[in-house]
């Protein structure tokens, strides 16, 4: 070795196995080849490069010990150093700072630890993946993927960590042989899930096990807990934890059929399944909850098929809107309740059970969005089949409760659906046009009668589609209104614009104004129709008298009719005339008799 350059990488590697095993160059052979070894592999780091992850992670930590101005200068900080982009691998020095700041378990004098670091395997780029001892709690591995990934590849782990642990006072023996790949991938994996154990276990051993596992040949890793919390299925136990459950829940929540809860066609409701072990009082909590994915299905299978059916009107188009509203609103809680069990994930052990997420937690916290989606499931059976007015009458009818909360949800499911009837509306009083496609509004129009027929058979009501929250007075009254402004351009062909007829009242901006106007119907409501028909009625006659004499007409049937005039009674005598002089010829026949 002497002839060999002193700062090659190979002296070095041998100089540092030299230090670490405290052992002369010849007695380290084994080591130095194996080191060579997996130097020369290409490793995954242990876990994912996320810088956002790690910062999140930080400031959390940061929280958790009350620390807010230091969360906060810490992202301010953090946000300068993205933008100056001094550090090529700002990951790593985040990294640091995060093993340094959540690892109670790492002791004192470092130097005692130099097998621990070649137990950790060594990273694929050294200068990207920081050194690190402990493991952080709080950034778990996923162990089967590791597993699988060390059984199918011969390099995919250390293999050092088979190896007797060397202390700076001199080594143990020397391994005869070396572990082959499957047994290093046993022994790494059990190096890494002992950080799951709790602290104040890991703590009470710390002085009889300071090292990493042996070997194959040592003592096998302390069997884990069970985690109910997290990350038991049940299928190691006799019966499937609350954790398990949680999360199919969940998922039920959305819809999706659980591992354990499963959507029954011939009941057509959420189950689980009779051969799961589970506790009666745990079923029951599960069904109960189970029903709100039933709900939620029932909702969204109605919007599904309806959102794209142009046939359906605008009014439905509203309804559908009004729905998909309350179920974003719905997906908001979803979201809480998953960020919740993410934050139980991150934290792991140290999370609280006083905190965790349970099904009688569940329970409560869904109560109101499960009243909310019974009101809108009940309205969506009301309302099958139903369109235009039809359809508003139907959810009209269930304003009529005496919960404010279910009140309130009707009324601005009412304004979305009111809306498009209330721009029919106007269209039809201020400029007298009727773009009803689907046959929607309340008034309905023949194309096939001609114009001398106009007033009496083109235009009339659909009594079907007369809203509940209108009455019949007005909507006669609408129908007249319209009526009149088509009559005085398509008959007396007056084109005076609608404007200069009546001042147009500015039409709804909003569903809620929609909403507020529909339930003023005695006031502000009545007087806009009122308005309105006052208006174009008195434009309507003025035209008919200033342009068609429609008065002098009229006084003149009167004359006719009540003899004002002779030419009524003339025509009649001289029509009379001959019948007359034949029957008085006839009688004085019978009087000389």
């Amino acid at each position: 070795m002497a002839t060999l350059d002193q700062k090659s990488p190979n002296v070095l590697l041998q100089n540092l196995c030299c230090k670490i095993t405290g052992k002369s160059e010849a007695d380290v052979a084994h080591q130095f080849q194996y080191a060579v070894r997996v130097i020369g592999s290409n490793y995954a780091p242990t876990i994912e490069r996320d810088e956002f992850l790690v910062s999140e992670k930080i400031k959390k930590e940061l929280l958790k010990q009350r620390r807010e101005a230091d969360a906060a200068l810490f992202s301010e900080l953090h946000r300068k150093l993205q933008t100056q982009g001094v550090l090529k691998h700002r990951w790593s020095i985040l990294y640091i700072l995060l093993s340094l700041c959540e690892d109670p378990r790492k002791p004192s004098n470092r130097v005692c630890s130099y097998g621990a670091l070649l137990a950790q395997a060594l990273p694929r780029d050294v200068h990207s993946t920081p050194f690190y001892y402990a493991r952080p709690q709080s950034l778990p591995l996923s162990y089967p993927e590791r597993s699988a990934t060390a059984h199918n590849s011969s390099m995919a782990t250390s293999g050092i960590s088979s190896m007797g642990a060397f202390s700076i006072n001199g080594p143990g023996p020397t391994p005869p042989s070396l572990p082959g790949p499957q047994a290093v991938g046993e022994s790494m994996r059990g190096s890494r899930l002992a950080w799951t154990l709790p602290v104040s276990s890991s703590l009470s051993g710390a002085a009889a096990a300071p090292r990493p596992p042996s070997g194959p040949s040592s003592s096998p890793a302390p069997k884990l807990p069970q985690r109910q919390r997290r990350d038991g299925d049940g299928s190691g136990e006799s019966e499937i934890g609350e954790a398990a459950l949680v999360r199919d829940i969940l998922y039920v929540f959305q819809g999706i059929d659980g591992k354990f809860i499963k959507m029954c066609s011939s009941e057509n409701c959420y189950k689980i399944d009779s051969k799961v072990p589970l506790c009666k009082s745990l079923r029951d909590t599960s069904s109960r909850l189970a029903e709100l994915g039933w709900l939620h299905n029932k909702i969204r299978k109605y919007t599904d098929s309806h959102s794209l059916d142009r046939a359906f009107g605008l009014v439905g188009q509203s309804f559908c809107a009004a729905l998909h509203q309350e179920l974003k609103e719905y997906y908001r809680l979803l979201s809480v309740l998953h960020a919740q069990l993410q934050v139980e994930d991150d934290q792991g052990v140290n999370m609280s059970v006083d905190n965790s997420l349970t099904l009688k937690r569940l329970l409560v916290w869904t109560y109101d969005p499960k009243v909310r989606l019974k009101t809108l499931a009940a309205l969506v059976d009301y309302c099958q089949g139903r369109k235009g007015g039809e359809l508003a009458s139907a959810v009209h009818a269930y304003e009529k409760t005496g919960d404010p909360h279910m009140r309130a949800l009707i009324q601005h499911i009412l304004g979305l659906v009111s809306h498009p009837i209330l721009n029919f509306l106007y269209r039809w009083i201020y400029d007298g046009e009727l773009e009803d496609t689907y046959h929607e509004f309340f008034v309905a129009s023949d194309p096939t009668v001609k114009t001398d027929r106009l007033w009496h058979d083109k235009y009339s009501l659909r009594k079907s589609m007369i809203p509940s929250f209108i009455t019949m007075d007005q909507a006669r009254k609408v129908l007249l209104i319209g009526k009149s402004i088509n009559f005085l351009h398509q008959v007396c062909h007056d084109r005076t614009p609608p404007g200069k007829i009546m001042p147009a009242s500015k039409s709804t901006d909003s569903p809620k104004d929609a909403a507020v106007l529909f339930t003023d119907l005695e006031g502000a409501f009545q007087s806009k129709i009122d308005a309105a028909y006052f208006e174009t009625s008195k434009y309507l006659l003025d035209v008919l008298n200033k342009n068609y004499q429609l008065l002098e007409h009229l006084q003149a049937m009167r004359r006719y009719l009540l003899l004002g005039q002779g030419d009524f009674i003339r025509h009649l005598m001289d029509l009379l005339k001959f019948l007359l002089e034949t029957l008085v010829g006839t009688s004085s026949v019978w009087i000389i008799m």
